[in-house]
């Protein structure tokens, strides 16, 4: 009788231990997982002309926008990038010009790279004067464009599905998905690239020693823009109007959904410091700004 109360004592102990440490680890979880939300702080006025990209410098305290100002014919050299402060006000409206379909851009040192159709752009950031382009056979269609610790500049082609490295003027592509993926928005980390895909509506990762492809989240639109937000924390946009926040695990998020009111999320940049995430808004040509709220 002795031996089976103390066997029961033991079990009782055992179950309790197991399901303090069941709860220890839900609380961890939780500790993990956080809620986004956005919150609308300004928007420009509708000068900006079909906007598709920004980049936000914060050494310079500067938004740039490329604006691909599409009511003009393919390749006229009407495109141009706009140069606004961090409130949203227009310092130089045209501040480069002369592109042809302006996309995604990156900075190195004083230099800004823009997609441009066939061409990787290297624009002055100092004067706004175009300095150099890089031509990339095959009507690429370039799109995004992220850059790594060492100023190589990758840029993705949308019609290609192919992620090219330019380092010095010398083109290389690094990657080949499948056809009709359409590949949009890039970000680079030191360990892998992040991609976005339009058609096939993916984010996934490549790594860089494997070339291993991991898919991290589908069913996310017409996929345009990447920023990170925290560790393997994610907001990606969708151009055709939503921004979704993908956590480290989980499901995907919808944080924004203009369609409704025929208003585009094209590729978007964000400032940590602040909290602030940057959306520019395509045919409604607008930029506005939304207030990054975690809980």
């Amino acid at each position: 009788m002795k031996f089976l109360t103390i066997l029961i004592s033991a079990i009782i102990l055992i179950s309790c231990g197991s399901f303090q440490k069941k709860n220890q680890a839900q609380e961890n979880n939780d500790e993990k997982s956080i809620s986004v939300k956005l919150e609308l702080i300004w928007q420009t006025d509708t000068l900006l002309r079909t906007p598709e990209s920004v980049l936000a410098d914060k050494n310079g305290n500067v938004l740039y926008v490329s604006n691909m100002n599409s009511d003009m014919p393919a390749n006229s050299g009407n495109g141009f990038i706009s140069k606004l402060d961090m409130q949203g006000n227009i310092i130089d409206l045209k501040w480069a010009v002369g592109l042809n379909g302006p996309k995604g851009m990156g900075k190195v040192e004083n230099n800004l790279f823009v997609a441009d159709n066939d061409e990787l752009v290297k624009i002055d950031l100092g004067s706004g004067e175009i300095l150099e382009k890089v031509k990339i056979d095959g009507n690429p269609g370039l799109n995004d464009v992220t850059v790594g610790d060492d100023g190589s500049v990758y840029v993705s082609g949308y019609a290609t599905n192919i992620i090219y490295k330019v380092k010095d003027g010398i083109v290389e592509s690094i990657f080949e998905g499948e056809d009709g993926e359409n590949f949009n928005g890039l970000l680079w980390e030191p360990e892998r690239m992040m991609l976005i895909t339009s058609s096939g509506s993916t984010f996934k990762t490549i790594n860089w020693a494997t070339g291993d492809v991991t898919v991290i989240a589908t069913d996310l639109g017409h996929g345009d823009g990447i920023i990170p937000l925290g560790s393997d924390d994610y907001i990606t946009s969708d151009w055709r109007g939503r921004v979704f926040f993908i956590p480290a695990e989980g499901d995907p998020v919808t944080l924004l959904d203009t369609r409704e009111q025929e208003i585009n999320a094209a590729d978007i940049d964000y400032v940590d410091a602040d909290k602030i995430l940057f959306v520019p808004t395509f045919y409604d040509n607008r930029l506005k700004a939304y207030k990054v709220i975690i809980e």
